[in-house]
């Protein structure tokens, strides 16, 4: 069973929010492991006939010991709610102890090491945690703190204090976190309509283009009667100002929509079938949604790539493998095919240029064509750029 991280969705949060939770957990780590070695510094200097040594050995070798603990598992997976719970848990423990541990007098001068324990422990829970779980939390170490204390002193009042002020400075940096990324998102929203704007106009053009380049000259072929209608040239030329036509068709895209990713590239795969068969892999969870305009820029590059490998690479099988990270989404195009040189290719090729790398860049991507002679070939497309 795995718990959720502590520092926010990166799915959802923006990148204020980001800033204020992404530093805490190895900020906990340091925290925790000075305050460790702090208070087994400042039993060692007590020669106080009162306080038992081998209690203070085997608490503070406790601490020692979980400290290294949540130091590793910090390090491998994340700070955790449970880790965090289990470190007021810990500390808690050995407030509680500290009767056994710290003379009465120390208590009385407010100069012990419970005192600093007990607020790297507060500070620990309200910067990372909800109020909704840190409440319980600061009343477990500040109630320990009261149990365990041979003598009551102004620190209560000080322990108390310091939760409600950090609690308050930490609502506040959220606040304020949630506010700016909505900023920022209503920001990405005004581009990303300008961006569709931008790729509807190109768009039409490279279709009166394609339909120039392809279609008409198709017909007037056929019209002319120059070209025998059973040659293979000029079914080629057909299947091309299909696809051509089955590209334009279709409802303009609209930023305000989300579209799944892997359904239209599992949908893109089936129809490449039976000539090319496809592999469509993902690393990470499923839905992956983009806006509409973003998975449309993505499957149709994806459809130029796949073609290129069914007319030209001379391979049956391809892959398309789709990765998602910290908001980046890239999807990867294989062959292992004939390949080609690309400073070769003709000017008036225009599938890549045009239907791959311009495509993702009017959304804000950005594609890349890797190939070599009998090495295969890789498009690998980005979003965002960067």
């Amino acid at each position: 069973m795995t718990f959720p991280q502590l520092k926010v969705n990166r799915s959802r949060a923006g990148p204020a929010e980001l800033a204020v939770h992404l530093p805490v957990g190895r900020f906990v780590v340091a925290l925790r492991c000075g305050g460790v070695a702090f208070a087994g510094l400042a039993a060692a200097l007590n020669d106080d006939p009162g306080v038992s040594r081998g209690w203070q050995a085997a608490v503070i070798g406790g601490l020692a010991a979980w400290a290294a603990f949540l130091t590793l598992m910090v390090l491998r997976r994340g700070l955790t709610f449970p880790l965090v719970a289990g470190d007021a848990l810990v500390v808690g423990a050995a407030l509680a102890l500290q009767d056994r541990l710290i003379s009465h007098e120390a208590v009385l001068d407010e100069t012990t090491w419970g005192v600093m324990l007990a607020g790297t422990a507060l500070f620990v829970v309200q910067t990372t945690t909800r109020p909704a779980a840190g409440v319980p939390l600061v009343v477990l170490i500040i109630g320990a703190y009261v149990a365990g204390a041979p003598a009551v002193t102004s620190f209560v009042r000080a322990l108390i204090a310091e939760a409600v002020v950090i609690g308050a400075v930490m609502a506040l940096l959220r606040r304020g976190g949630r506010r700016a990324d909505e900023a920022i998102r209503e920001r990405d929203r005004d581009r990303l309509r300008a961006m569709v704007e931008a790729a509807r106009r190109a768009d039409e053009r490279h279709q009166r283009v394609q339909l120039h380049d392809s279609v008409l000259a198709v017909l007037t072929m056929v019209g002319s009667g120059g070209v025998r209608t059973d040659t293979p040239g000029l079914r080629r030329a057909a299947a091309q100002a299909l696809d051509v036509l089955s590209d334009s068709a279709g409802p303009p895209p609209a930023a305000e929509r989300d579209v799944d990713l892997m359904a239209g590239l599992e949908e893109l795969a089936a129809t490449m079938a039976p000539d090319l068969e496809v592999d469509v892999d993902l690393d990470g969870e499923r839905p992956v949604e983009l806006p509409e305009p973003v998975g449309l820029a993505i499957v149709g590059a994806a459809k130029e790539a796949l073609r290129n490998v069914r007319r030209h690479a001379d391979v049956t099988r391809a892959a398309v493998r789709v990765h998602r990270r910290d908001g980046t989404v890239s999807v990867e195009i294989t062959d292992r095919g004939a390949g080609f040189e690309m400073a070769r290719v003709p000017g008036n090729r225009l599938g890549v240029r045009r239907s791959i790398v311009e495509r993702m860049g009017l959304v804000g991507g950005a594609a890349e064509v890797t190939s070599r002679p009998s090495a295969g070939t890789k498009v690998a497309l980005r979003w965002p750029d960067g």
